[in-house]
């Protein structure tokens, strides 16, 4: 059994892994034909199967004028700009009318900002903004793809997002974010006026890695970071002291205003002190990040388009005056109040009043503006047969180096010592 014959007959594999390990094509073999190849048969089959998929993925970056022609007929309104290094393809941005209509009519003023690592053999990454629904799940604005996350390309997304949304310099909005390479900078620098946020449970992972993991420090700091006063935050900051002196200093020095929910301001009407809404989406685009350019881009269009039907559909059978989450609130005695608070005692006076709590909640949590963020429909892309001819030539970026040996040894890190 030749390298060539595993390359061809697992291309399908290769395509869904370019960096498969050579234990599983092994394995893979012997399981199915019962045959043992060696590690380098595996390894050249590797290389082969990469070079096999190379073609498809470098014929779609060709595509990719045409592809945005069919997007701006289908609706004008839709934005897509591709930005060239001569004819050598750098970035993509897209955002869809109905995404940035529906997020302006219906959702929070609250975006969540991430960037996730593209798997295919020219690599990349992949930008993302999502927002808010009324109902606490992921409302994607718009998404990019570039050729590395930094200040640069985080300017360059966030421009055109704060042209989408008609945002001046960010007034009214908060955005919250991971701490990735160069995007704080950019926030600052793109939507000035802005409220910025740094998800809390990156916050802990870098603390951890200075304090180490023990319970009572894990305990401690969220309850620091849920603190919902700032007298609260400095007498747990106090408690935090007792634990380890050092560690509470260390906290005061991470820009605890950033990740601490006491210090938030209610123009979101959100209180959420982690990033997990960009983490939804990028699991939720897990399966297209490895596929070519353009089969990626169009699964997470149809993916959204299935999930806008979805949603409206949902809510609107139902008989309610709040979206689900809130209405559990209300009933377990917790009103969202105007600024997305939370507040039992609200609803106890509101009930000596004998009026209805629903009254007094947010209009970011009832049905009728929820529904607002969903009526707005993606329409649908003619087949690749039908998009609009561009005389405009995009070649493919340089490959990623995928043929060298994966790193095995552990990289040990400052300070631990080599015992030999």
């Amino acid at each position: 059994m030749t390298a060539t014959w595993i390359a061809k007959n697992y291309k399908s594999k290769f395509k869904i892994n370019p960096y498969l390990r050579l234990q599983d094509i092994i394995e893979t073999v012997w399981l199915e034909w019962g045959i043992r190849v060696s590690r380098g048969v595996a390894y050249r089959a590797r290389r082969r199967g990469q070079s096999l998929i190379v073609g498809e993925y470098m014929e779609q970056y060709t595509l990719l004028p045409r592809y945005a022609a069919e997007i701006k007929k289908s609706n004008p309104g839709n934005t897509v700009i591709i930005k060239m290094d001569g004819n050598i393809f750098e970035r993509m941005y897209i955002c869809f009318e109905a995404l940035k209509k529906g997020f302006i009519a219906g959702c929070r003023p609250f975006i969540s900002l991430d960037g996730c690592f593209l798997k295919g053999p020219y690599g990349g990454q992949l930008l993302v903004a999502v927002g808010r629904d009324g109902n606490n799940q992921m409302f994607p604005i718009a998404w990019a793809v570039v050729e590395v996350e930094s200040t640069s390309s985080w300017t360059w997304f966030l421009t055109f997002l704060g042209e989408d949304l008609l945002s001046n310099e960010g007034a009214g909005y908060t955005f919250m974010s991971d701490q990735q390479k160069g995007l704080l900078k950019a926030v600052s620098d793109v939507f000035p006026q802005a409220e910025s946020r740094v998800c809390a449970r990156h916050v802990y992972c870098n603390f951890r890695g200075v304090f180490g993991g023990g319970l009572e420090y894990r305990k401690q700091f969220w309850i620091m970071a849920k603190s919902t006063t700032e007298n609260e935050f400095f007498l747990n900051l106090e408690k935090m002291r007792i634990i380890s002196n050092a560690a509470a200093d260390d906290l005061l020095n991470r820009n605890y205003k950033k990740w601490c929910r006491a210090f938030y301001t209610p123009l979101s009407c959100c209180d959420s002190v982690d990033n997990n809404m960009s983490e939804v989406f990028n699991a939720y685009i897990l399966n297209s990040r490895h596929k070519p350019i353009i089969t990626m881009l169009e699964d997470i269009r149809e993916g959204i388009m299935e999930r806008l039907h979805k949603k409206r559909d949902e809510i609107g059978k139902k008989r309610c005056c709040c979206v689900q989450e809130y209405n559990s609130k209300l009933r377990s005695t917790r009103l969202v109040l105007g600024d997305g608070m939370h507040s039992g005692m609200g609803v106890v006076a509101i009930w000596n009043k004998v009026d209805q709590p629903e009254h007094y909640v947010n209009p970011f949590f009832t049905k009728s503006v929820y529904l607002k963020a969903y009526d707005y429909l993606l329409e649908p892309i003619n087949g690749a047969e039908e998009w609009p001819s561009s005389e405009t030539l995009v070649n493919a970026p340089k490959l990623k180096k995928v043929h060298n040996r994966r790193q095995v040894k552990r990289r040990k890190a400052a300070g631990v010592l080599n015992m030999t």
